[in-house]
């Protein structure tokens, strides 16, 4: 059964995760990717998107993956919410939304500027779009993390484009007809 999940956006999501949690000396696991975008843990991290087409890229993560990067990116250990830990994250979103820039030159779904990252720090809001929103969102996991934190060793990248004017995005269905 097919899925419906564009595979160059999901190619995307993992290229750039991979190439930003690189320089952590981090290797984060794809285990999922699903057309839904579903706010698990208390820090997202939001990037806007415009040009050809306009959306936002997310970044989820838990406060313990929080801390687990930002020690990794600041080699400085992290125990409690710091305006540097929340920068470590933030930046982070910037270089994973500077990422799927990249990848996705050329394509349908090219992206020309990205915004400052902003960060909601609650697990408790939901997203909703407007019909003709196009998303994808891979779960990660954190393998490097300790056991003891399985649940928080799970992060989310999703990536939300409205098609611009007089642009269509070829669907999976699309392209197999």
């Amino acid at each position: 059964m097919k899925l419906g999940i564009d595979d160059k956006l999901v190619g995307a999501l993992v290229a750039a995760t991979n190439d930003a949690f690189s320089m952590a000396g981090i290797s984060p696991l794809p285990v999922g990717a699903s057309r839904i975008a579903t706010p698990r843990h208390e820090f997202s991290v939001i990037v806007g998107m415009v040009g050809r087409n306009s959306g936002s890229m997310t970044l989820n993560l838990s406060k313990s993956a929080m801390f687990f990067v930002a020690q990794r990116l600041t080699e400085q250990p992290q125990n409690e919410i710091t305006e540097e830990n929340i920068d470590a994250a933030m930046e982070l979103g910037n270089m994973l939304a500077g990422g799927v820039k990249e990848q996705l030159l050329g394509s349908a779904y090219e992206i020309a500027q990205i915004s400052l990252p902003s960060m909601i720090a609650s697990h408790r809001y939901d997203v909703m779009f407007a019909r003709g929103i196009l998303t994808v969102s891979v779960e990660f996991e954190l393998t490097e993390m300790p056991m003891t934190a399985f649940a928080d060793r799970y992060f989310s990248l999703s990536l939300s484009l409205l098609k611009g004017a007089g642009q269509s995005f070829d669907t999976p269905r699309d392209a197999a007809a």
